[in-house]
């Protein structure tokens, strides 16, 4: 793809699938651990999460486990995978590789294509979904991935206000 990376419409809809996959697993008290692009595969079309191994019991952030996942997609030090806030981290890290093509420790940077418009990109609202969910304060991002859904929903209607031509 040019500029290795997928067109916004298409990393908000992976996005948002993903989140309710996550939101699932959640929801049975459940979390990935080792969320990136690689352990994400297609079905039909449809985004799936991959490689179940690492999958345990949702974590309190205090736990001191076995420090698992892929470096670039784990939540800052001292902070450890195992918890929601971990696992929404490690989804908007895939969602800033996905849509900037840069590698996770370029992180927060974007490519100056990407911001250099004469009108506000369509990557502005995902970007601004991307920033929350990888604050380095588990406090400040996404609070569950149901939310973060909504804002990636939230993103989609406004980038479709975008496309409309006007009246």
């Amino acid at each position: 793809l040019r500029g290795r990376r997928l067109p916004v419409k298409e990393c908000l809809r992976i996005g948002i699938t993903l989140c309710e996959a996550l939101e699932f697993l959640h929801q049975q008290g459940m979390t990935h651990r080792d969320i990136k692009p690689q352990n994400i595969i297609f079905v039909n079309g449809q985004p799936k999460l991959a490689d179940l191994g690492l999958i345990t019991d949702i974590r309190p952030l205090e736990h001191q486990g076995t420090l698992v996942g892929t470096p670039g997609y784990m939540p800052p030090a001292p902070e450890r995978p195992g918890t929601v806030a971990a696992d929404i981290y490690a989804l908007g890290m895939v969602l800033y590789v996905l849509c900037t093509g840069r590698a996770p420790a370029l992180f927060p940077e974007v490519a100056t294509t990407l911001v250099q418009a004469e009108e506000p990109p369509e990557f502005l609202p995902l970007n601004q979904v991307i920033l929350t969910a990888c604050q380095p304060s588990p406090a400040d991002r996404h609070a569950s991935a149901a939310q973060m859904r909504a804002a990636l929903e939230t993103a989609q209607t406004t980038i479709a206000q975008f496309s409309r031509p006007a009246p």
